[in-house]
């Protein structure tokens, strides 16, 4: 068993516990409720939802507003909280990197854009899972600097064009971009 020592000499924690900490010490609610109400969605009735990475701590975003909702609002189990949470650690890892414009920049870019690849293929999963309590769809990475899309990246369909935000939709793929 590994340990970690302060200088001390003192005994502090199992290295094994470390691992966890900060994150698996709040619960999936906590990991993705709002920080502020300025954040918060207000609207009276959700109709639809967006699992979109706007660098805040919550990807779970009404589709009217794009404001934050909190995962208790829309009836979400623990466990159901905890797969977003875990979702949205690796796409939000993934966004900043490309953000940073750096070394990693077109790897991440590669990675977001694959309709294919685990990240968008697993926030899909969610998506559609997640459409059981509400009408759900993935928010999928496009550069300003690219194209235009017009069609579904998942499918290859033209894209509904009529949305409040974004380029378009395809509700079959839950795919909004």
């Amino acid at each position: 068993m590994k340990w970690m020592i302060t200088r001390g000499g003192r005994v502090i924690a199992n290295v094994r516990r470390l691992k966890q900490w900060p994150t698996k010490a709040m619960n999936a609610y906590d990991r993705l409720r709002p920080t502020t109400a300025i954040e918060s969605c207000n609207c009276d009735r959700l109709s639809e939802l967006v699992l979109v990475d706007l660098l805040t701590d919550n990807p779970i975003h009404c589709a009217s507003c794009r404001r934050e909702v909190d995962p208790e609002r829309i009836g979400l189990t623990e466990r159901e909280a905890e797969a977003v949470a875990d979702w949205h650690g690796v796409v939000s890892s993934l966004f900043r990197l490309w953000l940073d414009s750096g070394e990693y920049e077109d790897d991440a870019k590669r990675w977001l854009t694959d309709p294919q690849g685990q990240v968008n293929q697993r926030g899909r999963e969610i998506a559609i899972f997640l459409s059981i309590h509400h009408p759900t769809r993935l928010w999928y990475f496009h550069d300003a600097d690219d194209p235009e899309p017009v069609e579904c990246p998942v499918c290859g369909d033209a894209l509904d064009t009529d949305v409040n935000w974004g380029v378009g939709i395809c509700r079959p793929c839950h795919v909004h971009i």
